[in-house]
C-alpha cells in the first residue's frame, strides 16, 4: 500500500529554518515524492558543496523531523553512510563541472570544456561521471539505465533489426544495455577517455562500435543508417555550445536517421524552463522535418529525465555539410 501523501503544512512545521533554501527545496521535493533519495543526494551535494556537510545537515533534519522518521529521510541517511567515498567523488566532480547558467565564448571553447571536465571526471568516478545521483554506485546507474530501457522498449524502439546511436554515450552503459536488444549499439563521445572506458566496459560484445566525435556535428556516420538517435542527459552541453550547434545535430539526426526513425533527448538543456525547451523542441523539429511526438515527459522515478521525441517525416533534407560552414 502506497504511503498517503504528507500534509505541505506539516513538512513546512517539521523541517523548520534550512539554509540555503535550495537545500530546504530538496528536502521539500523528496518528502513529497518529487524525486528519489539518490537524486535528493547529488542535489544537496550540489548545493552545499561537500558530503560531509551533506551529512550533517541530513542528521539535523531528522532530528528535527523526529519519530517516526519518514522513510524517504531514512533512505537518504542510508545512502550518505553507505556511499560516503562516492559521494565525495561525486562532490569533486560537481565543483568542476561547467556552470550550465553561463555562455561560453565561443562553440570551441564550450566543446572543449566539456571534453576537459568529462576526461577528469571519467578518472575520478567512472559511474559518477555520467549520473551524479548514481553516487558511483554500479547499482544504481544499472537501475536508472533500466528505466530508459524500459521506456524505449515499451514505445517499440528497439529490436533484432534496429540500428541505435547515442550522442554523448560516456561510459558506454547505454551500449551494453542495448546490445542483447539491437541489431547495432553505437556511441559516440567527445571525452576520448570516456571511449576509452566505453571500450573497455563493453569489450566482448561485437554489435557495439564507439568512436570520439567532435561535438559539432554526426560527421563520418552514414546517411540513413540508424533506426534510433538518441542523448541522455548529454544535450544541455549541446545546448551550452550555442544555438548553432543545436540545429545541426537535428539537421545531423535527420541525415543519419533511416525515413520515420526516431530522435529522442533526455533533458533538453540545463535552463530549469520546460516551456522554453518546448518551444524550443518544436521549432528545431519543424525545421530538421521532425514531427514531434513527446514534448517535456517525466516518466522516470529515480531521476528527474525530462523527455522529448521527434520521429522523421519524409521531407527532403540538405545534403550533408561541415560544421564550420555552418557556423559561417
Amino acid at each position: 500500500m502506497e504511503p498517503l501523501p504528507l500534509d505541505p503544512k506539516e513538512i513546512d512545521a517539521r523541517l523548520g529554518e534550512i539554509e540555503p533554501e535550495v537545500a530546504r527545496e530538496v528536502f521539500v521535493d523528496l518528502l513529497n515524492g518529487e524525486v528519489s533519495p539518490a537524486l535528493a543526494v547529488a542535489r544537496l551535494i550540489l548545493a552545499l558543496g561537500r558530503a560531509g556537510d551533506v551529512q550533517e545537515l541530513a542528521a539535523e533534519v531528522a532530528h528535527r523531523w523526529g519519530r517516526p522518521l519518514d522513510p524517504s529521510l531514512r533512505e537518504l541517511a542510508r545512502l550518505l553512510h553507505d556511499h560516503r567515498e562516492g559521494c565525495e567523488r561525486v562532490a569533486a566532480n560537481l565543483r568542476e563541472h561547467p556552470d550550465p547558467m553561463i555562455a561560453a565564448a565561443s562553440p570551441e571553447e564550450a566543446v572543449a570544456a566539456c571534453r576537459f571536465f568529462f576526461d577528469r571526471a571519467v578518472r575520478r568516478s567512472e559511474e559518477g561521471s555520467v549520473a551524479a545521483y548514481s553516487l558511483g554506485d554500479p547499482g544504481i546507474l544499472a537501475r536508472a539505465t533500466e528505466e530508459i530501457v524500459a521506456l524505449f522498449d515499451g514505445w517499440g524502439l528497439l529490436g533484432p533489426e534496429r540500428r541505435t546511436l547515442e550522442i554523448g554515450c560516456g561510459i558506454g552503459r547505454m551500449q551494453a544495455a542495448l546490445a542483447p536488444r539491437v541489431s547495432e549499439a553505437w556511441g559516440i563521445d567527445v571525452s576520448p577517455k570516456m571511449i576509452d572506458a566505453a571500450r573497455r566496459r563493453c569489450e566482448g560484445l561485437s554489435n557495439v562500435r564507439f568512436s570520439v566525435c567532435s561535438g559539432f556535428d554526426l560527421a563520418g556516420l552514414p546517411d540513413e543508417g540508424f533506426d534510433l538517435v538518441f542523448a541522455v542527459d548529454s544535450f544541455p552541453y549541446i545546448h551550452q555550445a550555442g544555438r548553432k550547434v543545436v540545429e545541426m545535430h537535428f539537421q545531423e539526426a535527420a541525415r543519419v536517421l533511416r525515413p520515420e526513425g526516431d530522435f529522442l533527448i533526455l533533458n533538453f538543456s540545463y535552463r530549469d524552463d520546460l516551456a522554453a525547451d518546448r518551444s524550443e523542441f518544436r521549432r528545431l523539429c519543424r525545421t530538421a522535418g521532425f514531427a514531434p511526438v513527446v514534448t517535456g515527459m517525466e516518466p522516470f522515478k529515480l531521476w528527474d529525465g525530462v523527455v522529448f521525441h521527434g520521429r522523421k517525416g519524409e521531407e527532403p533534407f540538405p545534403e550533408r555539410f561541415s560544421w564550420k560552414t555552418f557556423l559561417g
